[in-house]
């Protein structure tokens, strides 16, 4: 296999790349052989050989890894090993995207819980008055019952019940919609959220946060979303960290003859010729 080239004879062991990394020398072949490092020359005895494009190619790779994940790494470092750098940047371009798309769908939701927390669904005049008529009659609400005291219509229900939003019971002898206390409240919030004019799309996610948590309080699923917007902003950062050290890699291939003052890792470097 011939040598790439890289401005440099000299050659490196393994175990140098894999102490410099802080991983194993097996981590090293793992990232050979999946295309994050460019392919290894063989000794005569048959030994993995690399060299300074290694050693660069794995501070930049370690970042990505970190950064997009294993899979998409892999998928922009080999695209680079193989000349293909317009499906590195698409798949680069790609996650950005899904980061901007999350951190819209956890602004919209956070925007729903402010308006949950300020009108307690229970302090509402019309869930105070469905509530109260299932304690006086003793049991769920039938569709028509719940659609009265909420002031929407019978379709609005059955429209939420087939988009998913809402999941009412079913009598076993009627097949009639029957709300309890959960499905009433849904109900309850979608309708304040759509008379907020907020896409079901949002309403959804806004259901689904307030399912999964352990109490159903706005409070505490406002707070998670809280926590995850703090985490998209950090992903945010080391994306576009782990973008730098790309670039210094992929400058440093472009010119081999020429060396860094410091090695690949992201951020400004001052470029000198080579002695």
């Amino acid at each position: 296999m011939r040598r790439p080239s890289t401005g440099t004879s000299k050659t490196l062991r393994g175990i140098v790349l894999a102490r410099e990394a802080g991983i194993s020398v097996q981590q090293v072949r793992n990232y050979e052989q999946a295309g994050l490092l460019p392919p290894a020359t063989r000794s005569a005895a048959g030994y993995r050989e690399f060299d300074e494009s290694h050693r660069r190619a794995l501070a930049s790779a370690r970042s990505l890894v970190g950064a997009y994940g294993w899979d998409d790494a892999v998928t922009i470092m080999a695209a680079v090993h193989r000349g293909n750098r317009e499906t590195a940047v698409a798949c680069i371009d790609r996650a950005h995207a899904q980061l901007d798309r999350e951190r819209d769908r956890i602004e919209q939701a956070l925007h729903a819980f402010e308006v949950v927390v300020t009108h307690p669904l229970d302090a509402d005049p019309r869930m105070a008055a469905a509530l109260d008529q299932m304690r006086r009659q003793s049991r769920p609400l039938r569709i028509g019952q719940l659609a009265d005291l909420l002031g929407v219509r019978t379709s609005t229900l059955r429209f939420w019940d087939r988009a998913g939003l809402i999941r009412p019971a079913r009598e076993q002898v009627t097949g009639y919609r029957v709300f309890d206390v959960d499905a009433a409240r849904d109900a309850h919030l979608v309708r304040l959220l759509r008379e907020g004019n907020f896409p079901t799309t949002i309403i959804r996610a806004a259901l689904d946060e307030m399912h999964s948590s352990p109490d159903g309080r706005p409070e505490r699923v406002g707070a998670e979303l809280h926590r995850r917007r703090s985490q998209l902003h950090q992903s945010s950062w080391a994306r576009l960290r782990a973008d730098a050290a790309l670039m210094t890699y992929l400058d440093w291939r472009d010119n081999p003859g020429l060396v860094s003052d410091q090695r690949a890792g992201g951020g400004s470097t001052r470029i000198r010729p080579r002695r």
